[in-house]
């Protein structure tokens, strides 16, 4: 398909909702203003909503749904003034886990170099200097032990609905796949940056690749099966494909 640590676990860190729209991934954030507000972040288009802490989620909803085409528009220029720019993963940056944007604290010269979440943000705790392949190395060493526990969470109740259970499991960083399944050996393979989109997306793509162990190609059986299960799953890979 195309495209345990010392640190709290990251449901736990989920201070903000992340809602879907008419195929648009918004934070919610609530907080003590008179009027919603709709912020487009840089360098990747996040859409962060700011809304009173009474105002129905239905009403929210029913605003971004009127703004869309706006949002859409503006996002998609502020992800292409930047896609250009180097990630040095440095302190100011922003790190998405499951759909929610963290801000990324660095600091050097510590007793042993790791990664962990504090006070709604991800610290990358370094030893010495280093450069921006190495912390991103560790920094992803720790999405990807975010992300297995995540499907370590998710694939056993799905195997069990479908009756579709994988011999084997792997996640790779990809490029243009969001996950892959050899019916030949029954393994699944599910991209690591998955952990970047609201976990509903990664639920899809379980679900997708285990129906491939049924069903090779993407034809009406195919999608019938994902009918069954999954309803909204149109929904989903809209979400996640954008």
């Amino acid at each position: 398909m195309k495209q345990r640590s010392a640190s709290a676990p990251v449901h736990k860190m989920r201070a903000e909702k992340t809602i879907a729209v008419a195929g648009i991934e918004a934070v919610l954030v609530r907080k003590s203003v008179k009027n919603l507000r709709v912020t487009i972040l840089p360098p990747d288009g996040t859409v962060r909503v700011s809304a009173p802490k009474r105002t129905p989620e239905t009403f929210i909803r029913a605003f971004l749904a009127e703004k869309a085409d706006w949002i859409r528009t503006h996002a998609e220029r502020i992800r292409e003034a930047h896609q250009d720019e180097p990630r040095s993963f440095d302190t100011g940056e922003t790190v998405r886990v499951f759909g929610v944007p963290y801000p990324l604290l660095v600091t050097e010269g510590q007793k042993k170099s790791r990664v962990f979440s504090d006070g709604g943000r991800i610290v990358l705790s370094l030893r010495g200097e280093s450069t921006p392949e190495k912390r991103k190395a560790l920094l992803d060493g720790w999405l990807r032990e975010r992300l297995k526990a995540e499907i370590e969470r998710d694939l056993p109740p799905w195997s069990a609905r479908t009756g579709l259970a994988p011999s084997a499991w792997t996640v790779r960083d990809m490029t243009s796949r969001w996950g892959s399944c050899n019916p030949g050996t029954g393994k699944i393979t599910l991209n690591l940056r998955l952990v970047h989109f609201p976990a509903s997306c990664l639920e899809y793509v379980i679900l997708h690749e285990l129906a491939h162990l049924k069903e090779r190609g993407h034809g009406p059986a195919f999608k019938a099966l994902l009918d069954r299960y999954m309803p909204d799953w149109r929904a989903r890979k809209q979400l996640l494909n954008g």
